[in-house]
C-alpha cells in the first residue's frame, strides 16, 4: 500500500525526458501526482511548426501549473529549438573570443528570449567549464575559455542576460568539466585536479554566476578524487561546495541516465544518492530512446525506475524525508519566481551571429574558392549525444553561394576513412574543403587531414572545434570555434569570397 504524501514528494524532485511532440498518458497522470516538470530533447520539437511547442508547453502547464520545463538551449551547437535549421548564435568560444560581456549579455538575452516564447521555464545553460585540456572531447567549443577569468566574467553576463527575459539560468557542469578527456554521456570521467587547481580555475566562474544570481546549477557525473570517489552528482562534499559558495536555488542533476550512472550504480539507487547527497531536481534525459511498437515506453520505464527507487528509499527511512522537502521546497520557489516574471512575448525576433562568428574567426592564407563544383569532405566524427543529431550546416551554407559534393566519413574506420578520402581526391580536380573537429584527440580526423594535405596540399581546411595548441597543418584554413548556423554561415561567406 503506497503512502499518497511519500509518491507526491516523490514525484515532486524527478525532471523526466519523454518521446513525442505531445505529451504522454504517463507524464500527464505524473503531473497530476505533482511531478516537478519535464525537460525536452529534439524528439520534442517539431522542426516545421513553431506553435507544436508552444502547445505542448501550454498543456503540461496546465496539468500542472507549477511544472518546471526545462532545455539545452546553449546556442552554438547545442540547440533543441532550433536544431533542425541550426543555431542563430554562434556559440561561448565565439563570444568568449570577442571577449565583450555586453555582447554576451544581448546574446543571452536573446536565447532567454527564444526559450520564453516557448512556454519554457529553465534554460540548462550557461556552460561555464574552463576548457583547460584542449582534447576534452564533450566540452570543447561550448565552454568561453581556456582562461578562468574570461570564462567568469562571460559567465556572469550570460546569466544576467538569460534571466532578463525571466528565465531561470542554469550553468553547469558543477564543480568543472574542463579538464577530463572522458565524455560522461558514455563513461565515468575522472578530473584528476588538486583542491588548489579546483578552486583558482574551475570553480570561479560558478561564484561569477551565483553572484550573478543564477536561479539553478547542474552537477557534472565527473569524479573528483580530490573531493572523493563518488561523482560530483552524489558526491555531498562536491554539492556542499555549492552552498559554500552561497547558492541557495535549485540544484539540478545531469540527466541520472547517462552512462557515468545509469551503468554504474543504475538511475535509480542514482537518484536516491544525489538527493541525500544535497542535489533537488533530479534529471532523467533519455534522448532519442524510442519505444518499440507495441512494446513498453522506454520513457515511462526509465521515469519509473527513479521514481520507484526514491518512494522505497523514503518509505524504508533510507532517504531522509526532511532532505526530499527541502528539495522540494527549492523547486517550489523557482516555480513562484517563475509565475512572478513578466509574460514572454511570442517570437524572440531574428538574430544573426555570422557578423560576430566573422569576428572570432582565424583565417589562414587565401581562403576565397575557385569556380566549379566544390568537393567539402567531412571528416567529423559522429556527433555527442550532447550535441544530438543535426544536418552540416556547412554544406547548407556553401551551397547558397556554390555548388558542393558533399562526402561524409563520419563513422568509418581510420583505414577505410583515409582510403575513401583517397579515392576521392584522386576523381576529382577541382577545389577542395575538409571538415575537422579536433584532430588533436581523434585519430581518424588526424589520420584523413594528414591524408588529404599529402594529397593536395591547397585543401582548404575547416576546424570547427576547439584548436590544439599548436597551429594549424595547413596553409589555408578557417578556425571557425563552433560548427553552428552562425558559423557555418560566415565560413561559407569567406570561401565564396562575399566576406
Amino acid at each position: 500500500m503506497h503512502d499518497p504524501s511519500l509518491l507526491r514528494l516523490a514525484h515532486s524532485v524527478l525532471w523526466p525526458g519523454f518521446d513525442g511532440l505531445t505529451a504522454p498518458d504517463w507524464l500527464m497522470h505524473a503531473l497530476d501526482q505533482g511531478l516537478a516538470g519535464a525537460v525536452y530533447f529534439e524528439q520534442n520539437i517539431s522542426p516545421s511548426d513553431p506553435e507544436q511547442v508552444r502547445a505542448l508547453s501550454k498543456s503540461i502547464h496546465g496539468a500542472n501549473p507549477n511544472a518546471l520545463i526545462g532545455v539545452d538551449e546553449e546556442g552554438g551547437i547545442v540547440t533543441r529549438l532550433e536544431a533542425s535549421t541550426g543555431s542563430s548564435t554562434p556559440g561561448n568560444a565565439v563570444l568568449g573570443r570577442i571577449d565583450d560581456v555586453n555582447i554576451t549579455e544581448r546574446t543571452a538575452a536573446w536565447i532567454g528570449n527564444l526559450v520564453g516564447a516557448a512556454g519554457i521555464d529553465i534554460n540548462l545553460a550557461p556552460t561555464v567549464d574552463v576548457n583547460s585540456n584542449p582534447r576534452n572531447p564533450v566540452i570543447g567549443v561550448r565552454s568561453f575559455s581556456a582562461d578562468t577569468d574570461v570564462v567568469s566574467r562571460h559567465a556572469a553576463a550570460y546569466v544576467r542576460g538569460i534571466q532578463s527575459a525571466g528565465i531561470a539560468a542554469c550553468p553547469k557542469h558543477f564543480p568543472g568539466h574542463g579538464d577530463t578527456m572522458t565524455d560522461s554521456h558514455l563513461d565515468v570521467a575522472t578530473s584528476d585536479i588538486t583542491l588548489e587547481e579546483l578552486r583558482s580555475i574551475h570553480l570561479p566562474p560558478f561564484r561569477a554566476a551565483i553572484d550573478a544570481g543564477a536561479k539553478a546549477l547542474m552537477s557534472a557525473h565527473i569524479r573528483v578524487p580530490a573531493l572523493g570517489d563518488a561523482p560530483a552528482t552524489l558526491n555531498s562534499t562536491s554539492l556542499g561546495i555549492a552552498r559554500e559558495l552561497g547558492f541557495d536555488g535549485v540544484l539540478i542533476t545531469d540527466a541520472v541516465d547517462m552512462a557515468a550512472i545509469r551503468a554504474t550504480v543504475g538511475s535509480g539507487q542514482g537518484a536516491v544518492a544525489a538527493l541525500g547527497a544535497g542535489a533537488d531536481l533530479i534529471c532523467i534525459g533519455n534522448p532519442g530512446r524510442v519505444s518499440a511498437a507495441g512494446g513498453p515506453r522506454i520513457d515511462e520505464l526509465d521515469f519509473t525506475e527513479p521514481l520507484h527507487a526514491v518512494y522505497d528509499a523514503l518509505a524504508s527511512g533510507a532517504l531522509s524525508v526532511e532532505r526530499v522537502e527541502e528539495a522540494a521546497a527549492r523547486n517550489a520557489a523557482l516555480a513562484l519566481w517563475r509565475h512572478e516574471q513578466p509574460a514572454s512575448a511570442d517570437d524572440a525576433g531574428v538574430f544573426d551571429g555570422a557578423p560576430l562568428a566573422a569576428r572570432a574567426a582565424d583565417v589562414i592564407g587565401d581562403v576565397r574558392l575557385a569556380r566549379g563544383t566544390v568537393t567539402l569532405i567531412d571528416a567529423r566524427p559522429r556527433r555527442s549525444i550532447a550535441v544530438g543529431d543535426a544536418p552540416d550546416f556547412f554544406d547548407v551554407a556553401l551551397r547558397e553561394f556554390l555548388e558542393t559534393d558533399r562526402v561524409p566519413l563520419g563513422g568509418l574506420s581510420d583505414a577505410d576513412a583515409v582510403a575513401k578520402a583517397r579515392t576521392v581526391l584522386a576523381d576529382r580536380p577541382g577545389e577542395v574543403v575538409l571538415v575537422v573537429n579536433q584532430p588533436q584527440n581523434n585519430t581518424s580526423e588526424a589520420s584523413v587531414l594528414d591524408a588529404v594535405l599529402q594529397a593536395r596540399p591547397n585543401t582548404v581546411v575547416i576546424y570547427a572545434g576547439w584548436p590544439a595548441k599548436t597551429a594549424p597543418a595547413a596553409g589555408r584554413a578557417i578556425v571557425t570555434y563552433g560548427a553552428s548556423r552562425a558559423t557555418a554561415r560566415n565560413a561559407a561567406r569567406l570561401l565564396s569570397g562575399q566576406a
